[in-house]
């Protein structure tokens, strides 16, 4: 690489982490940012399941209200598509099963991992894989995301994970990149700042006059980074919120600590739209606990763990039910907060992140009491560059044969939306192509 293609890529990189919008993104190429018209995917997973009466929309397909578990996104129902009557098939049985199965098909690797292997070449993490708790009282068999067969364990440190994304995107930096220190000291915008100037010996006359406009802007960025970082075109704020790893927590660490669980979900989302919204990576999945979910939400008032909820009996209006609707609504809730956060963040190629984003949210089983993957409840969100039309409740029970379709369709149908044309994605017994109507 040359010592000016070096210098852009530097440059467009620190304007991303920095908080500067960047239209000059658009002329000096795409080895940082991704193409104005490249679609994102970001893949959830939630544990345990849900109460399916509680659920599923009620009306029909574009005339619907939400019950109880899911009416907490009622302020984003028009950015969502409900999607029910699909099964799981093939692969292993109850929530490690389901688990596994969700983004693989019962194939040797998951969707996110595939599509970031397909698209991402120009960014500098093809794919990026986040928790919150995944790994605390958790084995392989709870993971999402795999590879070659074997589980991807998803980064549950938020902050090593933005020195894992933001810290290292420099060559020139050496291994372990700038720190968020320096990133906070403006020390690393100092010298963006000298690259920049440097670039204006090189240039022509129209390309150093758009440096200067971003020159400026870096300047003004100096004066205060020393509280937050922020993503390019917006106000999306990666703010630690006092957050700080202690070397006295051992067991649990700080980030798998009850306490902190809805603080490091939130740093955990505020990357990921970051992530996507800078071109780090154009492929998110964030893993919510896991399946078979020891966690107990304080702030939800529940008194028992998510799986212990889950287990809820033959009374879906009792105690036990009540403490699984309320996690699940805290769930949902955070589901609101990133989908606002992308619709706030502008995208390179017109409208916000959402637009441009296909979101899917998936859960590894369907009741919390029956252990089943039949009729799972499944979620998308956003725009997909025009391909997604949201504000819909689509039901495919009975769609094959008489049968329930098979998930694995609508994983064939988001790699579609995202330039990446396959027939099936693992299990294939209900036929090849995508969902019809979607």
């Amino acid at each position: 690489m040359s010592r000016l293609s070096l210098g852009r890529r530097r440059m467009l990189q620190l304007l991303g982490m920095a908080g500067v919008t960047s239209p000059l993104a658009l002329t000096l190429g795409r080895n940082a940012v991704a193409a104005p018209d490249d679609v994102k995917a970001l893949f959830l997973y939630v544990p345990d399941g849900v109460i399916p009466d509680l659920w599923h929309p009620m009306g029909d397909t574009t005339n619907f209200t939400l019950p109880t578990m899911s009416e907490p996104l009622t302020p984003v129902i028009d950015d969502l598509v409900f999607v029910r009557g699909l099964n799981m098939y093939a692969g292993g049985a109850t929530h490690e099963g389901g688990v596994a199965k969700l983004l693989t098909g019962d194939s040797d690797v998951s969707l996110d991992v595939f599509l970031g292997e397909q698209v991402g070449g120009s960014t500098p993490h093809s794919s990026v894989q986040l928790g919150v708790g995944t790994t605390f009282q958790a084995g392989d068999d709870k993971a999402v995301s795999y590879v070659g067969g074997g589980p991807i364990s998803p980064d549950d440190d938020p902050i090593n994970a933005f020195d894992r994304l933001f810290g290292s995107l420099d060559p020139s930096m050496g291994n372990e990149g700038p720190t968020r220190d320096q990133l906070r000291t403006g020390s690393i915008l100092d010298s963006a700042i000298g690259d920049v100037t440097r670039m204006q010996d090189v240039l022509g006359a129209t390309e150093r006059e758009k440096l200067d406009v971003h020159l400026d802007a870096l300047r003004e960025v100096e004066q205060r980074v020393n509280g937050d970082i922020t993503a390019s075109c917006s106000e999306v704020v990666w703010n630690t919120e006092g957050y700080a790893n202690s070397d006295a927590d051992n067991y649990p660490k700080t980030y798998h600590r009850e306490d902190n669980f809805g603080l490091v979900g939130k740093l955990q989302m505020d990357q990921l739209v970051l992530a996507l919204g800078c071109g780090v990576t154009r492929v998110g999945t964030l893993t919510w606990s896991h399946a078979v979910s020891p966690t107990r939400i304080a702030e939800t008032g529940a008194t028992r763990a998510n799986h212990d909820a889950s287990h809820y009996g033959s009374d879906a209006g009792g105690e036990i039910a009540a403490d699984f609707i309320a996690h699940r609504r805290w769930f949902m809730e955070q589901l609101v907060y990133l989908i606002e956060s992308m619709r706030s963040l502008p995208d390179p190629s017109g409208g916000t992140l959402l637009d441009n984003v296909v979101v899917f949210v998936g859960t590894d089983i369907n009741d919390g009491n029956l252990h089943d993957h039949n009729d799972m409840p499944f979620l998308l969100a956003g725009g997909a560059a025009g391909q997604l039309e949201t504000g819909r409740s689509l039901d495919y029970r009975g769609t094959a044969g008489g049968e329930n379709d098979a998930h694995t369709k609508l994983l064939v149908s988001i790699a579609g939306m995202m330039g990446v044309n396959i027939d099936t994605f693992g299990y294939d017994g209900k036929g090849a192509g995508g969902l019809s109507g979607l």
